[in-house]
């Protein structure tokens, strides 16, 4: 690591930035903590005073390879200051006022303004390294610690999920969609907070990501996401089950027609990954039905309006608690699995599988055993009667798997009539052949 002090005007920095040399927002910088421009009007008025706007360190990739390829063209990212650094472009560009002026109405001179800096040369390990250091007495959480980390194949795959990167060329998942005001503040689509705020979007992903891995509700606290972050992988299987979670917290935010708090939305990821515990191919068949039956368990169990359970008490641990505490306090414990299951059962034991199908984890059998079915079967179809030969056959299922049919309850039949079958049962489908005159097994 190599570390260098200088000087640059505030014109200096300004010029960089605009010109993409500074990038003063790389994947790694946390984002805004607050909507709107006060804390940047407050920034600049005190440095306008005179005040100074303090220390900016900055990473030198002029000669960074891998930076390069992200960055291309860019000379300096921003460890610690980017919200000062966008700040003062943004004064600059006229997008916000100070004292209710704006600087081209100002008699201010910007290259008579020195701030320090800090350059540093160093790998993207020693970045995220510092950024950490240097925050240790800032108010910076723990995620957005964790996200500094700009090679980490996990931190990427969880960014790319929550929000659109010019570096990445992606699009974020649509739960995690946001919308434009006529007054031009950037708002989240279906949550009630800002656009992942203090980076709580990319917790939850990682959450997501965590249980997906372990196959329902296991512990995904920082102790187990710190390490996971910097020097885990997940498989392509996990990912998709974590997808296919935010696809349904999406539907059931539709279904429920309000936008989600941390609160419901913690319940709901506990209750989502509970059925996946249960069966993980299991399918919400009926979203209003499940929301319906989810609100009423949360709504119970969380609630004030229903005090029917507000001095129920229940065992955990050998000790005696308050439901409504228990549940209320341990539907956002991510790091502890036994709350998280718990929780999962007391909500479980109200709402049932309203809207919920489980399906068979095995969508069909191995030609072995699809062998000794189709021999127990005299090798014919068992839709048509006809003779049937293995390289020809297919398991079918008198309930479409989709639909919950289990691989226990299907016959042999031949890969065309699987194909015309489409979702309807085989007895329906025999009495289709049956009214146009087809052969059909006795």
């Amino acid at each position: 690591m190599n570390i260098t002090s200088m000087t640059f005007t505030a014109l200096d920095i300004i010029d960089m930035i605009i010109r993409g040399k500074i990038n003063p927002n790389p994947i790694g910088q946390r984002p805004p903590v607050s909507q709107g421009t006060t804390k940047s009007e407050h920034i600049i008025s005190t440095f306008l005073d005179g005040y100074g706007i303090g220390m900016i360190t900055l990473r030198d990739i002029r000669d960074d390879v891998e930076m390069q390829a992200i960055y291309p063209g860019t000379d300096y990212l921003v460890i610690d200051g980017g919200h000062r650094c966008r700040a003062l472009a943004a004064f600059y560009q006229n997008k916000f006022a100070v004292r209710s002026q704006v600087f081209k109405t100002m008699d201010v001179n910007l290259d008579q303004f020195s701030i320090p800096v800090m350059s540093v040369v160093c790998n993207s390990e020693q970045a995220t390294a510092m950024f950490r250091a240097i925050n240790t007495v800032t108010p910076v959480n723990f995620i957005e610690m964790v996200m500094a980390n700009e090679v980490s194949e996990v931190c990427k795959l969880v960014r790319v999920r929550t929000k659109a990167y010019e570096e990445y060329g992606n699009d974020p998942l649509p739960i995690f969609d946001t919308a434009v005001k006529k007054d031009g503040k950037i708002v989240s689509a279906h949550w009630d907070t800002a656009p992942n705020h203090r980076r709580k979007w990319d917790e939850y992903v990682f959450i997501a990501f965590l249980k997906a891995i372990g196959g329902g509700n296991v512990s995904a606290g920082e102790k187990q996401i710190e390490p996971f972050a910097d020097t885990g992988s997940i498989t392509k299987t996990a990912i998709a089950v974590a997808d296919r979670f935010f696809e349904d917290v999406l539907k059931v935010r539709k279904s429920r027609g309000k936008m989600y708090n941390t609160d419901v939305f913690a319940a709901l990821q506990l209750v989502w990954f509970g059925f996946f515990e249960k069966n993980k191919a299991f399918k919400i068949s009926d979203y209003d039905a499940f929301t319906k039956s989810f609100m009423l368990a949360y709504s119970k169990l969380t609630g004030n309006a229903d005090r029917s359970l507000e001095d129920t008490i229940i065992q955990v641990n050998g000790e005696s608690v308050l439901v409504k505490e228990f549940v209320r306090k341990n539907i956002k414990n991510f790091a502890n699995a036994d709350a998280q299951k718990k929780c999962f059962e007391l909500l479980y034991n109200i709402m049932g599988d309203a809207g919920i199908i489980f399906r068979d984890e095995n969508r069909s059998v191995n030609s072995n055993v699809r062998e000794e079915m189709l021999a127990l079967q005299g090798y014919v179809c068992v839709i048509d009667g006809l003779p049937l030969t293995l390289e020809d056959s297919v398991l079918g299922h008198d309930t479409p798997w989709a639909k919950g049919g289990s691989t226990l309850d299907g016959k042999v039949i031949r890969k065309t009539h699987n194909r015309d079958m489409g979702s309807v049962t085989i007895g329906e489908y025999r009495e289709l052949l049956r009214l146009r005159g087809e052969p059909l097994a006795a």
